[in-house]
């Protein structure tokens, strides 16, 4: 019976840690700052995204930005681009040191959860891939 017990407490243990370690990925990223910490905004509509610029600190100098997916774009009467995005950034940009060196998030939910926000790791091109890509 004991023998059973200590698994049970091992599995139960397993699966709280992987629920946390969810939940603690984004804890290093502040949460999307207010306007008044905003000082650019580009509209990019060749890449599809809406990239805010922040300054937590508020020297200017820009330490955390947001992209968001452009949905539609259009001219307004005076020819102006305006665009229509997700209400929830896609990724994250955060300079936690403010040395210029930011780390990358993304959300692939695109709902604003903290728990959806994972450091973003690139694909890695396999050696097969690109030898095929060139014959």
């Amino acid at each position: 019976m004991i023998g059973r017990k200590n698994i049970l407490i091992v599995i139960s243990a397993a699966v709280l840690l992987v629920s946390m370690v969810g939940m603690s990925l984004a804890e290093n990223l502040p949460s999307e700052p207010s306007e008044k910490y905003l000082i650019n905004e580009d509209v990019n509509i060749i890449t599809g995204l809406y990239i805010r610029e922040y300054s937590l600190d508020g020297t200017g100098i820009v330490d955390y930005k947001t992209a968001r997916q452009i949905v539609l774009s259009a001219y307004n009467e005076y020819w102006n681009t305006v665009v229509e995005a997700i209400e929830f950034p896609l990724f994250y940009w955060y300079d936690a040191d403010h040395n210029g060196t930011f780390n990358m998030w993304v959300d692939r939910e695109v709902k604003g959860c903290t728990c959806d926000i994972h450091p973003y790791e690139p694909l890695e091109k396999s050696e097969t891939f690109v030898s095929q890509a060139f014959h």
